[in-house]
């Protein structure tokens, strides 16, 4: 073998090595959900996977696309049951080498909407924009170079979208791969000053304006996903200058969006439990302006109450 035909060869081998990483991350993904634990698929079930989209929202450059879906329950489960189809299609072309172009095509839609929703969900480590970073980054290189050896595409020398990829598109997809990590690395952790966008310790809360004139809708836009933020007690500022406290027990609690999977406003022990990325409808004692969350294990949270005009003029 020519040392530069080995060399093609060395390469298309790595390629393919690449292109099966890839597909078997998103199959047995698809799997897990299909056969392993169907429930991640159920939405009777608090394990179902929009679990994760709501924990998601408060972190998200999407997050109002995210939080209309989660709105529309039926949506929601279609949209996640036709990603799992997706992931295990593209899964599927990536292993096999079948119609590779195209399942890299689809690995990386799938790749910059992970990036989208999950990117900023790292704890201790950055592993969903890792993976959703290098994901990318292969499904790229297998768009440019193709099929390779030890594929069916190959063996059958079906490449209907080589044409496509030509060294303009090449350079451009470069150059694309390049500002998706560095760009969503800035926007979700800073290059320069290494922040998180949506803290991951500490439980944030801000009052939006609640569907009448007494109510308020609390937003948990940030802490951590596994828990809650446990309101021990709220003490409203009234206009005149009055405290009125609730225990967290007391607290009205008038609705919890994004139910069956937000699992928020619930009272556990005397304290009432909102988790990250839930909104919930709480009524407020009249002429309320702010008030003051004291929260168990993290700082208390001072929320304004803004009304809506049709709310102010009632």
């Amino acid at each position: 073998m020519e040392r530069d035909d080995q060399f093609e060869w060395v390469k298309a081998v790595a390629l393919r090595a690449s292109a099966f990483a890839m597909g078997f991350t998103f199959f047995s993904a698809a799997w897990r959900r299909f056969v392993n634990a169907p429930e991640k698929l159920d939405i009777a079930s608090p394990h179902d996977v929009a679990n994760k989209l709501v924990h998601a929202a408060p972190g998200s450059p999407i997050e109002g696309v995210i939080h209309w879906l989660l709105e529309r329950p039926q949506l929601t489960e279609a949209a996640t049951y036709l990603m799992t189809v997706g992931e295990a299609l593209a899964g599927l072309g990536l292993m096999f080498g079948l119609i590779t172009r195209g399942a890299a095509v689809g690995a990386a839609l799938l790749n910059v909407a992970l990036m989208l929703i999950f990117g900023w969900q790292g704890y201790e480590c950055l592993d969903e924009w890792t993976m959703a970073a290098l994901g990318f980054a292969i499904s790229v290189s297998v768009m440019l170079y193709g099929p390779g050896v030890w594929s069916l595409d190959q063996l059958t020398g079906f490449d209907p979208f080589a044409r496509l990829f030509t060294r303009k598109v090449a350079i451009v997809l470069t150059v694309v791969s390049v500002v998706f990590t560095v760009g969503f690395y800035e926007y979700y952790f800073g290059f320069f000053d290494l922040h998180r966008r949506t803290s991951v310790g500490e439980y944030s809360i801000v009052a939006q304006p609640g569907p009448e004139p007494d109510v308020a809708t609390l937003y948990v836009n940030a802490g951590g996903s596994s828990g809650g933020a446990y309101v021990r007690s709220i003490a409203f500022k009234l206009e005149n200058g009055e405290t009125i406290e609730q225990a967290g027990d007391e607290v009205d609690v008038e609705k919890s969006y994004f139910e069956p999977w937000a699992a928020s406003g619930k009272n556990t022990d005397g304290v009432l439990v909102l988790k990250l990325g839930s909104k919930t409808d709480i009524r407020i004692p009249k002429g309320a302006t702010s008030a003051t969350l004291d929260l168990i294990g993290n700082k208390d949270q001072e929320v304004e109450f803004k009304r809506t005009p049709a709310a102010a003029a009632n």
